[in-house]
């Protein structure tokens, strides 16, 4: 009972809970005035929210189960591919990155955030159906859908991701062809017919809402593509894309990782040239190796790149991290490069160095033991850090819970509770002379969870409705009382007319009384 989310959590959770009762075509709502493309996102929360009982934990268990999976796919990939060793350096990779990502990442469903790991599984599922297996690449659609539907600022590195995926897998069937006469072309077909039928099914919602609905999202959307006039810079871009390389071996050195609300994250640049320097030895050696698989690899991390710099370039507003964190996935892309081309050779160099086999032998053993260790130490930290770190935007005080239950109590005194149970109640989010961006909104969506959940029809003012879509919202009746959220501090407005305190609880204090 004092676990609540609020703000975009819990008009997350009011979407998920209408999967299945009400028709659910578009994904979150974008303070720019357009839904972001699909519901795809909230279509996979719902499993677990239905299993467990509609609970308010279950998308943060959602969410760590999608993070679980893209994470062990990840590494299974690189296993599979280049060995145990590789497999170990992938996952110190992907902890390193994590711990370095807000506190709680991994059990946050906020729409930028959910499809982070599952982009990064998808770019190497791409990279596996150019490299012989062409039906990981259904699977990767599907990810990539997930991504876009989720937030459209993932169109930049989906878009550059699948442009060169299809380029690689028509070159090769040419060469095939040419060459063999062996072109493979039933596989590669099978696997495009898969991805079209997925492809169909996931963007099936959005499209029957543009064709459908009142105000046609796709169009507004895409005139908000083309309208939008950027407030940032390519080479804010640049340096953006810099930090993610410098990440790691900042962390490796013990730095302290910089504080900064808006990028630039400004990590150190000695950091930034090593990472490039180190990508550009690793893609060197697999171009003297003539291994075409990791060329393919490092062709994905640098297209990955430059979308990042273009999507940061792209920017409306105050360049806040939040909006371009899939860029996360290009430091991790470019450090599992360098480390599954770089670690053979230096294994072969201690293999042919002077030593006797008795002496070679048990260096090698000795790395692969430092490795493992260092792998289950970095998921233990991690597991630990992820445990104790709070569910993002989620009150754990009661108080939004407190504030709930004086409103119906006082419904209940009044007579406004009717026989099936259910009120009627508009819910006002009051104004304040505080220096807050968005005021008593985000507890109040909150509040406004809390009370749907309880039975209670709410509606709101118009300009409050968009990013619940207006499905938990009744429109039909007036309704009869008017619930107020406001600063108990008094930088909010005294209650109006005929509304009286119900209770205060911590920051907040709610009013109620019947509508004038």
């Amino acid at each position: 009972g004092r676990y609540l989310p609020y703000g975009d959590q819990a008009v997350l959770e009011l979407r998920v809970r209408d999967v299945g009762v009400h028709p659910v075509l578009l994904g979150p709502y974008s303070r720019f005035d357009f839904y972001h493309p699909g519901p795809l996102g909230a279509y996979l929360l719902s499993v677990p929210y239905r299993l467990l009982g509609e609970a308010h934990e279950s998308l943060a268990i959602g969410t760590l189960l999608i993070a679980a999976l893209s994470l062990g796919g990840c590494a299974y990939i690189v296993r599979a591919r280049f060995g145990t060793a590789a497999g170990l350096w992938t996952i110190v990779v992907l902890v390193v990155t994590l711990r370095l990502m807000e506190a709680g990442f991994l059990r946050d469903s906020w729409n930028p955030y959910l499809p982070v790991l599952p982009l990064l599984l998808a770019v190497l599922l791409c990279w596996t159906a150019l490299t012989g297996r062409p039906m990981a690449l259904p699977i990767a659609v599907l990810l990539m859908s997930l991504a876009v539907q989720s937030h459209v600022g993932y169109l930049a590195p989906v878009g550059a991701t699948l442009g060169l995926t299809g380029l690689g897998l028509l070159v090769g069937w040419l060469r095939r062809r040419r060459g063999t006469g062996d072109p493979g072309g039933r596989r590669l077909l099978v696997a495009l017919g898969t991805t079209f039928v997925v492809t169909g099914l996931v963007w099936l919602p959005p499209l029957v809402q543009q064709l459908t609905g009142d105000r046609p999202n796709g169009s507004a959307l895409l005139h908000y593509l083309r309208t939008s006039q950027s407030d940032s810079t390519v080479r804010l871009g640049v340096r953006a894309i810099a930090d993610e390389l410098a990440k790691l071996p900042t962390y490796a050195v013990g730095v302290q990782p910089p504080h900064q609300v808006l990028l630039p994250l400004q990590e150190p640049l000695w950091a930034a040239v090593l990472a490039a320097g180190a990508f550009a030895l690793a893609v060197f050696v697999a171009w003297r190796q003539r291994r075409g698989d990791l060329l393919w690899l490092a062709a994905l991390t640098v297209v990955l790149g430059l979308a990042g710099v273009a999507a940061v370039a792209r920017v409306q507003g105050l360049p806040f991290p939040y909006v371009t964190a899939w860029t996360a996935v290009v430091g991790a892309l470019v450090w599992i490069f360098v480390g599954v081309t770089l670690l053979p050779v230096l294994a072969g160099f201690v293999t042919r160095a002077r030593l006797t086999r008795e002496v070679a032998r048990p260096v090698l053993t000795a790395a692969g033991v430092v490795g493992t260790v260092a792998a289950l130490v970095a998921v233990v930290g991690l597991t630990a850090a992820t445990v104790r770190a709070p569910t993002p935007q989620t009150d754990y005080s009661g108080n939004l819970t407190a504030l709930e239950l004086a409103v119906r109590q006082d419904l209940a005194q009044r007579g406004l509770v009717g026989p099936d149970g259910r009120s009627a109640v508009r819910v006002d989010f009051a104004s304040t002379t505080r220096p807050v961006i968005v005021g008593t909104s985000f507890p109040g969506y909150g509040l406004v969870l809390a009370l749907v959940r309880d039975h209670v029809d709410v509606q709101l003012a118009p300009f409050w409705q968009g990013p619940i879509e207006q499905q938990n919202v009744k429109q039909t009746d007036p309704a009869r009382y008017v619930v107020t959220l406001a600063y108990a501090d008094g930088s909010s407005p005294p209650p109006a007319a005929g509304q009286r305190v119900l209770a205060v609880a911590g920051e907040y204090q709610v009013y109620g009384g019947p509508s004038q």
